[in-house]
């Protein structure tokens, strides 16, 4: 059936090389070296001003319509992965194990992980809130529970989570679209520019340290790669090759 034709194959063990890299790199970085996270925030906060760099509101609207064109994809994959599973046919040319993916991505990365868990119980102050920036709280290194937040907390981005998927979506959308080279490349770099400018927007307005946003990437990367494993079917039949 149409709704059951292969995903695009990703080269996992290479991606997750990759992806072990990238984490070892950031604990590296953030949990050697925690003061990287204040020296960044520094650079766009002012006495008196705080962190009021950006000032243009266009960059306010962006950043909202990102985030509703995230929830938006969210329930359209819910909606098609169902119909594509039960009308035996693709979606907007898309197959319903593609759909079923980006759902359950959305759910369980920025939904349950990001949002419901560390969000929720990391403590960590937002970077306009410490006492380096003109706050009443103590800063929280990356990665270490605190009791500086009640809820809504610094680590890790929510935003940032949900733009990486919706930049994973781009791209796998580039894939299986027949679409002209130019629109092709277009989705691509779409793709690459929406986590970009969002962790750029949390960062420099003093709601997220750089390590919220780099956990955040990585994370949702992590759980991506291990669901697309998993759905796609390529985790099993690397695990059958290894076996054999």
């Amino acid at each position: 059936m149409p709704s059951q034709m292969p995903m695009p194959r990703i080269d996992l063990p290479l991606s997750g090389r990759w992806l072990i890299a990238g984490w070892l790199a950031a604990l590296a970085l953030f949990r050697g070296a925690p003061s990287v996270d204040l020296l960044i925030s520094g650079l766009f906060w002012r006495a008196g001003g705080g962190f009021d760099v950006i000032g243009n509101p266009l960059w306010e609207w962006l950043r909202q319509r990102l985030w509703e064109a995230s929830l938006l994809l969210m329930v359209f994959a819910a909606i098609a992965a169902v119909s594509g599973w039960v009308k035996g046919r693709r979606v907007a040319g898309i197959g319903a194990r593609v759909w079923a993916f980006l759902f359950t991505l959305y759910l369980i990365g920025p939904g349950l992980v990001v949002n419901l868990w560390l969000k929720a119980h990391s403590g960590r102050a937002r970077p306009a809130d410490v006492m380096q920036f003109g706050g009443t709280h103590s800063f929280t290194p990356a990665g270490q529970f605190a009791d500086q937040c009640s809820h809504n907390c610094s680590f890790v981005s929510g935003e940032v989570s949900a733009a990486a998927v919706l930049g994973i979506a781009l791209w796998l959308f580039a894939a299986l679209w027949r679409v002209a080279d130019w629109l092709r490349i277009y989705l691509r770099v779409a793709g690459l520019f929406v986590p970009t400018f969002i962790i750029a927007q949390r960062v420099v307005t003093g709601r997220h340290f750089a390590s919220d946003a780099g956990f955040s990437v990585l994370i949702t990367l992590s759980l991506g790669w291990g669901l697309y494993a998993l759905i796609s079917g390529q985790g099993a039949q690397l695990l059958r090759r290894d076996a054999g």
